[in-house]
Order: C-alpha cells, then structure tokens, then sequence
C-alpha cells in the first residue's frame, strides 16, 4: 500500500483523466498528487525518450540497469516485456541485472558501466569517454536523459511505496 494515498481514478477532473488515460498505472496515479500538467509532462518526456533514435535494445539495458541500481521492481515488470519485444536475450537481461556486463558486446560494456557510474554520482569522468565513443554526441546526451527520468520513476514509485500494477502497461496512449 502506498505511503500517501494515490489519486482515485473514480474521482479525477477532466484534464487528470485524461491524463491517467494516456498511461492508466499506479504510477500515474502517483504522479497526479503533484499536478496534472507534471504528470503530463513527465509522460511526454517518457514518449519522447522512447522515441529519440537511441537503439531500443540499449534503452531498454539502460532503462533495466537504471531500475536495478534503484531497486524497482515496478521499472522491471513495466520493462521486461518490452526489452523481451525489442530482441534482448535472457543471457543479455540477466548481465544486465548482475553487472556482469563483461558478457555484453563492448559497446554495451561501455554504456552500462557509464550507466553505473552516473546513478552512483551526478558526473561520470571515469567512463565518460568509453561512452561517449559507443553513443556519439546525441546518444550520450539521451542516455544521461533516460537515466535521470528512470533514477526519478524510482524514487517517486520507491518513496511513495507505489504498488505493482497486476502487468505491464500499454504506452500506445504516451
């Protein structure tokens, strides 16, 4: 049971039902104790992440390694699938999970090691160049972005102790 009590879908104005339509979860539940306009935008920014050109597979090591280090069980059941979806082998998900990256492509290494060093302090210097040559300008920039907006999914879901939906959710409304 949550910390705080979440919006109640029953009771929701216009605009916050619109909203929790476009991502009906738990979590969007959460993020209407703000405002809606911050639930909206934090989902606009998730469909733009997940739209940017970064190779899918990577986002979602990146999205996986994130909920990991953040101890979310809520990103990795919202997550699975969807890294499942995009060609991620078990053997891949499961190095991802232990941090046993040395069985991952080199490009991957180097991205999850960054991926550990930026949840572990707000500036990588040790792998930055490693990453910054597996990426290219944009893709480290979006990495960085993926990163701080799942470090942020965890600590509301985290914080405010939100439950698991029953499965994943549909992003066909973000």
């Amino acid at each position: 049971m949550a910390r705080i009590p979440l919006a109640d879908p029953a009771t929701l104005s216009g605009l916050e039902q619109a909203v929790y339509q476009r991502f009906p979860a738990n979590l969007v539940l959460g993020l209407l104790r703000a405002t809606p306009e911050i639930a909206d935008g934090y989902l606009d920014l998730g469909g733009a992440l997940s739209a940017s050109p970064l190779d899918r597979g990577i986002r979602e090591m990146v999205i996986l390694r994130v909920g990991t280090l953040s101890g979310s069980a809520y990103e990795r059941m919202q997550h699975l699938g969807i890294a499942r979806s995009v060609g991620l082998s078990d053997a891949e998900i499961a190095a991802v999970d232990s941090g046993r990256f040395d069985e991952l492509a080199p490009n991957e290494r180097a991205i999850l090691s960054f991926v550990d060093e930026l949840v572990a302090s707000p500036k990588a210097t040790v792998t930055f160049d490693a990453a910054l040559r597996a990426l290219g300008e944009q893709g480290l920039a979006t990495v960085i972005l993926l990163v701080g907006h799942y470090m942020l999914t965890a600590r509301l879901l985290e914080t405010l102790e939100i439950d698991l939906d029953a499965g994943p959710t549909s992003w066909d409304g973000i």
